[in-house]
């Protein structure tokens, strides 16, 4: 298989604000959260993949989301799983979508278009994404209606350092390791703390609604 390699960041798509939630109904330090809720260890699976970008958002409807992202929810609805989404330079590139946890999770199997929008993803919602490609080269980024408030490099730091607000996730980052041996665990466990969206191995090797997304601009010759 081949495997595309991102070069960076392009300019943000547009796309429509949520007309049920406005700025002042989007609070940008997400809560504290639950004691109860699952550890580190529960997300250690995610070591096994190579390159994927797993979002989650909160504050807009499914065929929002495939809106943005530039796919058509008018379309028949495919179902696929992770694996059968893996994308190559010359093929198309599909996302597994669906509703978690009161949120929308949205899984790329080698494809980083929530990560590359994830500002205009953000407008009238939350949005927590982890990118990882198979160069190893990782990105957390937390945005809030339209604006990245917080983002590092999980493996490389243990905090974040960029971002209008990046002490916004302090509250919760306690326990978690990150690093070499578990930056992966830690930054999945850290989209779950700031979305309430948990994402599990068995969720991804299930069939999911399947969208077809537009071709990624940054690619490898």
């Amino acid at each position: 298989m081949g495997y595309p390699t991102r070069w960076g960041r392009g300019d943000p798509a547009g796309g429509s604000v949520s007309p049920e939630r406005g700025p002042e109904a989007i609070p940008v330090r997400p809560a504290r959260a639950a004691p109860m809720m699952v550890g580190v260890r529960d997300y250690e699976w995610v070591g096994d993949l190579e390159a994927y970008c797993l979002t989650a958002i909160v504050g807009l409807d499914l065929d929002e989301v495939v809106r943005r992202l530039g796919g058509d929810p008018s379309r028949p609805a495919s179902s696929r799983t992770f694996d059968e989404c893996f994308w190559t330079a010359n093929g198309p590139q599909w996302a597994q979508i669906g509703t978690v946890d009161g949120g929308v999770l949205v899984a790329e199997h080698n494809g980083w278009r929530a990560e590359e929008i994830v500002e205009p993803l953000s407008r009238g919602a939350r949005v927590a994404c982890f990118y990882r490609n198979v160069q190893a080269v990782m990105h957390f980024v937390y945005a809030v209606d339209g604006q990245v408030q917080a983002e590092f490099d999980p493996l490389l730091e243990r905090a974040p350092r960029g971002g209008a607000d990046p002490h916004c996730l302090d509250g919760l980052l306690d326990d978690l390791p990150f690093g070499l041996f578990a930056a992966e665990a830690s930054a999945l466990r850290l989209v779950e703390r700031v979305t309430g969206v948990r994402i599990t191995r068995s969720w991804l090797d299930s069939p999911q609604r399947a969208v077809a997304l537009p071709p990624l601009p940054a690619v490898a010759p």
